[in-house]
């Protein structure tokens, strides 16, 4: 059984798709996501951005149910150039950076024990998730209050 397009059907148009599902206000990430899907396709630019195509259809049709925030920043860094100061490793992108921060604890190097630490423990790294969640559970108390 043969599977995929037809010969010679027509490219699907994904950032056309994306503007009308988003009513015309589709933010520019999206526009980015769209037009990287048309240029390549849909499970491309899904494999490339570490998320499923569903994940990808669904949110460039205004559906999706999930963290729109995590994708929108792993597509900024990705296909947007967006980066960030690693205190490990320096400037690089910020969908680098969200993937370093769910690797697990190996103890290969001293380098890969420093990352871990930097990327999960709270206030090693501005950028960290960890440091996010501990900002937020314990909010500074305003100043001039007793």
């Amino acid at each position: 059984m043969r599977r995929g397009p037809k010969a010679g059907a027509a490219a699907i148009d994904y950032v056309a798709k994306a503007r009308d599902a988003w009513r015309g206000a589709a933010p520019d990430w999206i526009l980015a996501l769209a037009a990287e899907a048309s240029r390549s396709s849909g499970k491309a630019v899904a494999d490339r951005l570490g998320y499923s195509s569903s994940v990808i259809s669904t949110a460039l049709a205004n559906a999706y149910p999930g963290d729109l925030g995590r994708l929108e920043e792993i597509v900024r860094g990705a296909l947007m150039g967006a980066s960030v100061d690693c205190p490990e490793l320096g400037e690089i992108g910020r969908d680098q950076c969200l993937r370093e921060q769910r690797e697990p604890f190996r103890a290969t190097s001293a380098f890969r024990v420093r990352l871990f630490h930097a990327c999960n423990q709270p206030g090693r790294c501005r950028h960290s998730d960890a440091t996010a969640k501990a900002a937020a559970s314990n909010p500074e108390p305003s100043k001039g209050a007793a």
